[in-house]
């Protein structure tokens, strides 16, 4: 199945998009010539690393907008998706790149550090999923890992974490969804 263009009369959105490979992926959205970039993590943009991320983004010619959202939180994305979907330009992808790590051999976890890996990768996959169901958008791009298959030595949360982005994957294609991870 060929892969929707990314569109420059659309909107896309990337979670975990401030840094690491949320900001790699608007990168090559920009390159590819989308119009614009709704670029969110936890804490916004707040550092100087990423207004000049921004400005080299908007030189490739994509408006981007930064939010402070945690995903793990579905009135948070709920009200981002309303904001996004009320934009100029329709919500067309949505690229979840948000995730944390806290590495640990399995009898040294407790259950806060497994829910903090978690929560941006479950809670935030599902809240996405849900808030975008009624919304006609062409991609969504979970980023899972080969952990979720191979495993990683003291990475038992983070492989949890991508196996569900997988199953959430597999259940919204089988709904006739967009997805892929």
């Amino acid at each position: 199945r060929e892969r929707p263009p990314v569109r420059a009369d659309g909107a896309y959105l990337v979670t975990g998009g401030l840094g690491g490979i949320g900001l790699e992926v608007a990168r090559w959205l920009a390159r590819e010539g989308a119009g614009e970039l709704i670029l969110v993590g936890r804490r916004g943009a707040a550092s100087e690393r990423a207004r000049q991320a921004f400005a080299a983004l908007e030189a490739m010619g994509a408006r981007v907008r930064a939010c402070a959202v945690d995903v793990a939180d579905a009135a948070q994305v709920d009200a981002l998706l309303s904001r996004a979907l009320g934009g100029d330009r329709p919500l067309r992808g949505i690229f979840h790149c948000a995730g944390v790590l806290d590495d640990g051999v399995a009898h040294a976890q407790t259950w806060e550090r497994f829910a903090r890996v978690l929560a941006p990768k479950v809670a935030g996959a599902w809240n996405l999923h849900r808030a975008s169901l009624a919304h006609p958008i062409e991609i969504f791009a979970l980023f899972s890992s080969m952990t979720a298959v191979l495993g990683s030595p003291g990475q038992a949360s983070y492989a949890a974490g991508n196996a569900f982005l997988d199953a959430l994957a597999h259940a919204r294609r089988a709904q006739g969804l967009p997805a892929s991870s």
